[in-house]
């Protein structure tokens, strides 16, 4: 036996201490198998050719502005009262005007350009829905929604005779689409630049929103303008927006499942 036991008890376990192969560094002590790294995938729906659409639209509404200043702020005002758009009427025409054929198409391209990257973000497809061949596809399904609008105004408008309701119906389409428009530019750049779904539903809220003063807008001028019943023009603008709002849909539908509206 040892004349010490107790130190040969204590080089025993600091033997076998050194004999046990320690981690060299303790972040990898404790995996048992590698990491494999993975590549963060970017969700990008911002294309060069939006921007150049954008600004297209910024230019119209400040070449408007500087070339036709009281136009442009007669249009701003319509929705304030029928003195308004009776003041509009007098003096041009918004179907005839440049002011007024500007508008509507930085209307239609913008809210096709709203349509494409709504569906880009609700259905997570750049690659099937973020093309400029789809963007001139909606471009035409929209501008397809506003002209067919514009037919049954003047279909109405041979039927009833009621010419000076068309008139003020057409500008309060300008003066609404045109506010709009102004509206949605900042939602939609921070769609380009931000594509969440709750910018998506904003614009959607937006949109109805302008809808429904455009509709109430409207029943009030025709009612001024005309002596059919509050009940007939009801029913009578309710059709004018059911129709070309289920047939653009219907068409969207058959697009976006089968490749055709046909």
């Amino acid at each position: 036996m040892p004349d010490n036991p107790i130190i040969s008890i204590t080089d025993s376990i600091a033997d076998t201490l050194s004999k046990v192969a320690m981690p060299t560094h303790f972040v990898g002590s404790n995996c048992s198998e590698s990491l494999t790294p993975t590549l963060r995938v970017a969700y990008d729906v911002l294309e060069g050719w939006n921007l150049v659409i954008v600004a297209l639209v910024l230019l119209l509404i400040v070449l408007n502005k500087q070339l036709y200043p009281r136009q442009f702020r007669q249009a701003l005002t319509v929705p304030q009262g029928t003195a308004q758009t009776n003041q509009l009427l007098r003096e041009w025409s918004p179907t005839g005007s440049f002011l007024g054929l500007s508008f509507l198409f930085a209307y239609v391209i913008i809210m096709a350009l709203f349509v494409q990257k709504s569906f880009v973000i609700m259905s997570r497809d750049v690659s099937r829905y973020n093309s400029f061949g789809t963007y001139c596809t909606i471009v035409g399904c929209v501008a397809c929604l506003v002209l067919l609008r514009y037919a049954i105004l003047y279909l109405m408008n041979w039927l009833f005779g009621t010419r000076d309701a068309v008139d003020r119906q057409t500008a309060v389409q300008l003066s609404l689409s045109t506010l709009c428009l102004i509206a949605m530019l900042p939602i939609l750049l921070l769609l380009l630049y931000n594509p969440y779904s709750a910018f998506v539903w904003i614009g959607i809220g937006i949109i109805s929103l302008f809808v429904l003063i455009r509709t109430v807008k409207d029943i009030i001028e025709t009612r001024v303008s005309s002596k059919i019943s509050s009940f007939y023009i009801f029913l009578y603008f309710c059709a004018l927006e059911i129709i070309p709002v289920v047939t653009f849909v219907e068409a969207g539908m058959r697009y976006f499942s089968k490749g055709s509206v046909f």
